[in-house]
């Protein structure tokens, strides 16, 4: 596969500086990786068993859940996410919006012609903070990407966390990209708390950070999320560590190498998961800090792939609309 070389320092971060991160501190001044090329991206998409066909496919309502952009330009722009995403996913912009996928630059090209057809039998819906109890009650799948540390109301309430149980419980999918794995609180290290229960991992007050070139390492080949995919993928994004939970009730799909302190040596810390709460499935990626991050086709490939088997559907529903307005040569 292509490398992209880093194009600026990487710097662990402290706890206390992660704060600041999270508050809306530009802590980098990065550059975007050039894009990958599209002949092996084709062929990792090759190797995917056939998504069923339409006619075999159930209608999917998914939710798409953002809030107030907290970080500088490029950065955790949650509701231009949800925006493109839609797109993306269903191929009905809000109205004044393009008909556009990708989060960074202009629009592109690649399978353009393609965003209006948006992915067959899937509905999407938007929230601000947290769906309603409507949207609870008709979703098949929940998606978060966003970050609210305090004030009314608190994202990750008892309230809301009663509302989510309850959704796993029916067997709802829900998945969490980034900042919405993090909390401010600090957790207990042995994972007996509700928010690991629901989700199997969670980034608490105690994670290190840093922004950089990190190499991901696919640690769950088998899986059908990860089929295809090389050993090792280059990303330019950032990681948190070390979670919070129980890593034995998760299938951790892939992992990035760091170190625990700064004298400690490099370990395995996952970067991808997948859980299971009741009759409910969860999908977590700590990937997502900047846009770029949302148009490289192989983040696509593992959200995408990660919200189908969410959904409890086959998790190649949504590998055709990889390349739609991805960063490709």
């Amino acid at each position: 596969m292509a490398h992209h070389p880093p194009r600026w320092r990487s710097v662990v971060m402290p706890v206390t500086a992660c704060t600041a991160i999270l508050l809306g501190t530009d802590c980098s001044a990065a550059e975007p990786p050039a894009p990958r090329p599209r002949a092996e991206i084709d062929a990792v998409l090759a190797k995917s068993p056939d998504a069923p066909p339409v006619d075999k496919l159930k209608p999917l309502k998914i939710v798409l859940v953002a809030d107030t952009k907290d970080h500088g330009p490029g950065e955790h722009d949650y509701p231009l996410w949800q925006k493109r995403w839609k797109v993306l996913l269903g191929g009905k912009p809000e109205p004044g919006e393009p008909l556009q996928a990708n989060l960074h630059g202009p629009i592109s090209p690649v399978e353009q012609d393609k965003l209006a057809a948006g992915a067959a039998k899937v509905e999407v819906a938007t929230a601000w903070q947290w769906p309603t109890a409507e949207q609870f009650a008709s979703a098949d799948l929940v998606v978060m990407f966003c970050y609210r540390s305090g004030g009314p109301p608190r994202i990750w309430s008892d309230q809301r966390m009663d509302q989510l149980d309850q959704f796993l419980g029916r067997g709802g999918g829900f998945a969490v990209i980034h900042s919405a794995t993090y909390t401010a609180l600090k957790l207990p290290s042995d994972g007996k708390n509700r928010r690991t229960d629901l989700t199997g991992l969670v980034f608490d007050g105690t994670i290190q950070v840093r922004h950089g070139a990190m190499e991901v390492s696919i640690s769950a080949p088998d899986h059908p999320i990860c089929t295809g995919l090389p050993p090792t993928i280059r990303f330019i994004d950032e990681p948190y560590w070390p979670p919070r939970g129980d890593l034995s009730n998760v299938t951790v799909l892939a992992t990035s190498d760091e170190r625990l302190g700064d004298s400690s040596a490099a370990e395995p810390q996952p970067m991808f998961w997948t859980y299971q709460h009741g009759k409910g499935r969860v999908f977590g990626s700590t990937l997502g800090h900047y846009n770029w991050t949302f148009d490289d086709p192989y983040l696509r490939i593992l959200l995408l792939r990660g919200l189908a088997w969410a959904a409890g559907e086959s998790p190649y529903r949504f590998d055709s609309l990889v390349l739609r307005g991805a960063a490709v040569q």
